[in-house]
């Protein structure tokens, strides 16, 4: 899966929805939240396997199953399998059986609440962590310094996306930015 192309693509069908709010507020909402349903449904694309589940706020489905359409954190990529019950009247269930990718979605301009979804990711038992940011009014490469080290603190691979906030959408906006953490730096995947 290439994490930056997704990031990309998301952003670009996002930027181009129909997204109405009441204030500017309400309209930043209802953009992030249409790159949060772009990027689930560009997920179970990718993820389209019968033993793959993508669990999203506003993606539908899963609550038969798993009792919920959203697990831990913004958007979990799981392995699912089957299983049946030990009752006198055997019934089939589907259990969550491995953890692929983990996402935090974060449009927080403060650093701060980027490191607090860092700390969420850090504790997903997921082999690939994403964080999605916005990008952040002190700076990429500031923001990058602070979250070096507490992103190090997954064993797994971490990647961070920044991407222009959904209040500057009507503006010149740039592309979003993508990294993965690699030997304790990061590396630049777009």
């Amino acid at each position: 899966m290439d994490i930056a192309r997704l990031i990309e693509s998301s952003f670009s069908e996002a930027v181009k929805a129909l997204a109405m709010g009441t204030s500017p507020g309400a309209l930043a909402r209802a953009r992030e939240r249409a790159f949060v349903k772009t990027l689930s449904a560009n997920l179970e694309a990718v993820f389209n396997a019968d033993d793959q589940r993508v669990f999203a706020a506003w993606r539908r489905g899963n609550a038969p199953d798993f009792g919920a359409n959203q697990l831990l954190c913004d958007i979990a990529v799981c392995r699912v399998e089957a299983g049946v019950t030990a009752e006198r009247k055997p019934e089939d269930f589907l259990y969550v059986s491995a953890a692929l990718l983990a996402i935090e979605v974060d449009f927080s301009r403060e650093w701060r609440s980027a490191l607090y979804a860092v700390n969420r990711l850090n504790c997903a038992a997921a082999r690939t962590k994403l964080l999605i940011a916005g990008s952040p009014s002190m700076g990429a490469e500031r923001l990058l310094r602070t979250l070096r080290i507490p992103a190090s603190a997954s064993v797994d691979q971490f990647c961070l996306a920044l991407v222009p906030h959904p209040a500057d959408w009507d503006d010149e906006i740039g592309a979003p930015q993508v990294w993965r953490l690699s030997d304790g730096g990061w590396q630049a995947l777009t």
